[in-house]
């Protein structure tokens, strides 16, 4: 018997260990999600996503790109970096200069895959152009874990300022908002364990 509940306790642990870990990375992820930080900068930095809903932009991709687009007509930065895959670039560019955003203003990372590749990435192109500020734009959900990513890879010399795209289909009431922040979290427990085991690329 008392075998038995030194068994069970150790399964009761082994359950609870994950469960808290994603609760506490579900609260990390919601927490300050709609906080925007926009501060005057060298670059946006705007990362892409599905990009093409029945042929035309995603809502994701109106969202981000849009923001963005918002951001520069503002004059918050003279220069915006897309980093997706090339379909996502391409369709990004799109809503870029189709609202407002002059196409030479725009340098296109067209070979990142994820998130950690949208940062490892848009740091070679910062390290080029000896830019050392960004407005970092995605949606609210995915805002934590990218301006963590982007601390963690580009470090203390590179200035972040993140700038959620809450006018965005994937942010539109609670079922919607708690599917997205749940799918994130999952992502994010993902980079950390990379992170312990010094595989973030």
């Amino acid at each position: 018997m008392p075998r038995r509940k030194y068994v069970s306790k150790w399964l009761l642990i082994l359950v609870l260990l994950p469960v808290c870990w994603f609760l506490g990375d579900v609260l990390y992820v919601s927490w300050g999600a709609e906080s925007d930080q926009v501060a005057s900068a060298d670059v946006i930095v705007v990362l892409g996503c599905n990009p093409v809903l029945n042929n035309e932009p995603s809502p994701c991709m109106q969202a981000r790109g849009g923001h963005a687009a918002d951001l520069y007509t503002k004059g918050y930065a003279r220069n915006v970096i897309a980093t997706g895959t090339a379909h996502e670039t391409a369709i990004l560019l799109r809503v870029l200069t189709s609202n407002g955003v002059p196409e030479d203003a725009v340098t296109i990372d067209d070979n990142a895959h994820d998130t950690i590749q949208n940062i490892v990435h848009s740091g070679a192109i910062l390290q080029a152009n000896n830019w050392h500020s960004v407005v970092l734009v995605t949606e609210p959900f995915h805002i934590k874990r990218s301006t963590l990513i982007a601390h963690d890879v580009w470090g203390p010399s590179i200035a972040v300022y993140p700038s959620p795209a809450l006018n965005s289909q994937n942010w539109d009431g609670l079922p919607v908002k708690a599917y997205n922040v749940a799918r994130d979290s999952l992502s994010l427990m993902l980079y950390q364990v990379k992170s312990l085991l010094g595989q973030r690329s």
